[in-house]
């Protein structure tokens, strides 16, 4: 590794500010359990191991949302240069953050390394929180994996919540803490395809907007045109006059 390579590491390295574990970051923290993957992998060019955490969603529904929140969020309380790439082959939004401190931070926060299936998890101090902590995380999972819809053969009335996960033993975690709001909470489950936790009923999705909320624009903007409207449309579907 040239001189010049290893003086801008510790250059980042030291210019990178380690945050306080406030209602953002433990937003963030849902996000990335979402959105997010932590990666460690030894590059040959660098001739150094590498330490990523990657955040990846859909270039049409999130680019808002990262452009907006998670990225200045991200570069506010970590200190660090960010920007993001689209990939019009597969309509992704990727952004990536190189820097040990930051990976190190999720990791200790209990972000698994590589794939999350079947090892990503709630850490147990999550479930001992404040309400602000518990709805941070679950609004980051809503905002990144999760959904507001209604049913055509309900009329597009009443509306569904749900979060959507590979890993079983995270899905009944989830509907556990969602249970801690006084939503009632289910998780649908097919062995070989993964599921979903999911909360039914205006009731209760006003409940979660007025207790946990969404920072995503396409979500926040999906259960106003169900305020004001009192059906909710899938995308893409207008409303006969």
């Amino acid at each position: 590794m040239s001189s010049r390579m290893a003086y801008v590491r510790s250059f980042i390295a030291n210019t990178t500010s380690i945050p306080t574990l406030d209602k953002e970051i433990y937003e963030i923290f849902g996000i990335c359990l979402g959105d997010g993957c932590l990666s460690k992998y030894y590059s040959n060019y660098d001739n150094a191991i590498k330490y990523e955490v990657k955040f990846t969603g859909n270039s049409k529904d999130d680019l808002e949302y990262y452009q907006n929140f998670l990225l200045p969020t991200l570069k506010s309380k970590f200190n660090i240069k960010l920007s993001y790439r689209i990939r019009k082959d597969c309509n992704a939004i990727n952004m990536n953050i190189n820097n040990k401190q930051v990976f190190m931070f999720f990791k200790n926060l209990g972000m698994p390394i590589g794939d999350k299936k079947n090892k990503i998890k709630l850490p147990k101090k999550i479930f001992n929180s404040t309400s602000d902590v518990k709805a941070s995380v679950l609004r980051g999972l809503l905002d990144t994996d999760g959904c507001i819809f209604a049913r055509k053969d309900e009329g597009y009335k009443y509306l569904h919540l749900e979060i959507a996960s590979g890993t079983l033993g995270f899905l009944l975690q989830l509907k556990k803490l969602i249970r801690q709001f006084g939503m009632p909470a289910y998780v649908h489950w097919t062995e070989g395809h993964g599921g979903n936790v999911l909360i039914r009923g205006n009731k209760n999705i006003k409940i979660w907007m007025d207790k946990i909320g969404t920072s995503h624009p396409i979500i926040k903007g999906r259960y106003l045109k169900w305020l004001k409207a009192g059906i909710l449309l899938p995308k893409g579907l207008v409303a006969q006059r």
